[in-house]
């Protein structure tokens, strides 16, 4: 779903499926710098981004600290670069020159964070539909119940998130995600979590729903087997660079 504000509605989503643009290149050009005093650094850091992202899974690889998340924050439009530009296709986010920052609710843009924060009060279905509440009732439902049937968890439509297990949370949140028909989804290290088992049949579904629907995805991660199952190409970063980008087998 489109990206919302932490303290406001979990998974971030943006508003409603309007916003969504046709599938595109995603283009990030930016720097973002940290000074040692900036809350959480502990010491100066820099992050020097400059890449072009087709549809597709893009796995952001490297160890913690190397400024995976910080990018995807600045994608997202949770930080603001101190130079730079992001846009799909003709779509501006973010042109420092131009002083424009899009709004985090306009961007269109789906982020799943790992710790998920799924509304705890409501049900698998209005958790899902949150994000596409402004639709008709009718477009609502059907959207909500297709995208159940993609992730498999139609069955848990009435059942509140403390009463499913942390794979069927994940499959929820995802959902949640996608149901607004993003332009562009952020995912950061949504499986950490999970079993083996669990986590290739969510990766499964996950390469199913990117088949058809051909968006730019990128998929924050330490684990070399999500890697190799789920990644159509890779970028390795350290200390805020790129330092390679290819095909899994290539990289890894």
């Amino acid at each position: 779903m489109a990206v919302e504000m932490r303290d406001t509605a979990p998974n971030r989503a943006v508003e409603s499926p309007e916003n969504a643009v046709a599938s595109g290149i995603l283009s990030v050009q930016i720097r973002k710098r940290f000074d040692a005093a900036d809350p959480p650094k502990k010491d100066s850091f820099e992050l020097d981004i400059a890449v072009e992202l087709s549809p597709g899974i893009t796995i952001v690889f490297g160890p913690s600290g190397a400024g995976k998340t910080t990018l995807l924050e600045c994608i997202a439009g949770l930080l603001s670069p101190n130079f730079g530009r992001i846009a799909i296709e003709n779509r501006v986010f973010f042109d420092r020159s131009l002083n424009v920052d899009m709004d985090v609710r306009k961007r269109g843009i789906g982020y799943v964070f790992q710790d998920l924060a799924l509304f705890p009060h409501l049900s698998v279905e209005k958790n899902i539909e949150y994000g596409i509440r402004e639709l008709n009732p009718a477009l609502r439902e059907e959207k909500s119940q297709t995208i159940l049937e993609s992730f498999r968890i139609p069955s848990l439509r009435h059942r509140k998130p403390n009463q499913i297990s942390g794979g069927e949370r994940q499959r929820v949140a995802l959902a949640r995600s996608l149901v607004t028909d993003p332009c562009l989804l952020l995912l950061d290290e949504p499986l950490a979590a999970l079993d083996e088992a669990t986590k290739s049949k969510i990766v499964e579904d996950l390469r199913i729903w990117s088949a058809t629907h051909r968006i730019p995805i990128l998929y924050v991660t330490h684990s070399r087997e999500e890697v190799l199952a789920l990644g159509d190409r890779v970028l390795k970063l350290e200390a805020g660079k790129i330092i390679a980008q290819g095909a899994p087998q290539e990289v890894i």
